[in-house]
């Protein structure tokens, strides 16, 4: 491939979907350059690279020694660029960051640029942000850059908007495994919307099902018990900007709003769920070693299930002491091997679960461990 200047691509943001956004076009040729967004240099993501270090995780793990530019210089000499950085502030405002880190971003862009933005938005959400490149960078909308808006949900987008012709980048979408039909902004924003909509009302009467026929006494149904901590916190992030984005009296609001509450309140019927194991089971709460478990990437760019495993902690820090929060997927992970304190482990995903526990049945079996799937109904092991 000739090196042109749209073969040369800059992704925004050390994050799991912007690294394989990446090493997809580095191993198809493209310049690439990849940049943290809180230390502000850009690395040179190289095809052999690409090849080494299937995860991001792998990368950093593996410190090799890189080449680093300035993240301002690596984004005003591309014409494609796609943002995607890592939240993590869980504040009031949920845009708030995502604002700090555009500002910062849109500072360097150059005329004749497309910049493919990889978060969710609520509905008419792209109008502000599209404002805000305008304010910092200078430049015009449609004039002097294209916006496209492409949230990503498992590295794959789950709606492509925008609202100009795209046939001089359409080979780069393709080669970043991106394309899809493509509709306008309003559009692609009102879809994104419903199809979120749509799965949290559905999770969450299926919750409030489960915690009645939890609380009754009654077993719940096979597929109410294959939902996780982990599944309802996936996308949090996405319905709080949905929420967020229409006005009082709108049906949407309703939809939305209940189904926030519904999801919000999961944690606290969960730690009432680990306090009556505690006492049924007659445990000492001062003799008791609280675990959560999770397999969440850590470099992902929403934080939405940690925010809920820290909302979790939190809440069990008012009745235990000892609590703590492991990651699974985190490098360099070991499996506690405490035996001073009975061990309560609780599964905030079932592939936790199940790689935990063939990875160290022996040691579960050792510390005489108690177990709680944070599912659904929240259930005792055992």
């Amino acid at each position: 491939m000739s090196r042109s200047t749209d073969s040369v691509i800059t992704v925004y943001g050390l994050s799991s979907e912007g690294y394989d956004i990446g090493a997809k076009l580095a191993s198809k040729g493209y310049e690439v350059y990849v940049v943290d967004e809180s230390l502000g240099t850009a690395m040179i993501l190289r095809p052999h690279m690409a090849a080494d270090y299937a995860h991001l995780s792998s990368l950093l793990a593996d410190e090799p020694l890189l080449d680093l530019k300035s993240g301002k210089d690596c984004i005003a000499k591309s014409k494609v660029l796609f943002f995607a950085p890592k939240l993590r502030r869980n504040e009031e405002d949920v845009l708030s960051e995502v604002k700090s880190r555009l500002s910062d971003f849109a500072k360097s862009i150059a005329p004749g640029s497309v910049i493919l933005f990889c978060l969710p938005l609520g509905i008419t959400g792209s109008r502000e942000i599209i404002e805000r490149i305008e304010h910092v960078s200078g430049l015009s909308r449609e004039k002097e850059f294209a916006f496209v808006y492409l949230p990503l949900e498992n590295g794959k987008p789950t709606v492509f908007g925008c609202d100009k012709r795209l046939d001089d980048y359409f080979s780069t979408i393709e080669a970043a495994g991106l394309s899809m039909e493509i509709s306008r902004v309003s559009r692609a924003e009102l879809v994104h919307a419903q199809k979120l909509l749509s799965k949290y009302a559905a999770l969450a009467s299926t919750f409030e099902a489960a915690k009645r026929l939890t609380m009754s006494g009654s077993d719940s149904p096979r597929e109410y018990k294959q939902i996780f901590a982990d599944d309802l916190g996936s996308s949090l992030y996405d319905l709080k900007l949905v929420v967020e984005s229409v006005e009082t009296g709108d049906p949407m609001l309703y939809l939305g709003s209940g189904s926030l509450k519904s999801v919000e309140g999961y944690s606290r019927f969960l730690v009432e769920r680990i306090r009556e194991l505690v006492k049924s089971r007659d445990l000492k709460a001062s003799r008791l070693k609280i675990t959560l478990f999770t397999d969440t990437d850590p470099l992902e760019m929403r934080g939405d299930k940690i925010i809920m495993a820290r909302s979790v902690s939190e809440r069990l820090r008012d009745f235990f002491s000892d609590i703590d929060y492991l990651n699974i997927m985190k490098e360099g992970f070991t499996f506690p091997m405490g035996i001073e304190k009975t061990n309560l482990m609780v599964f905030l995903s079932g592939s936790a679960e199940q790689k935990l526990t063939e990875l160290y049945e022996d040691q579960i079996n050792m510390t005489k461990s108690q177990v709680i799937r944070a599912n659904l109904p929240v259930e005792f092991v055992g």
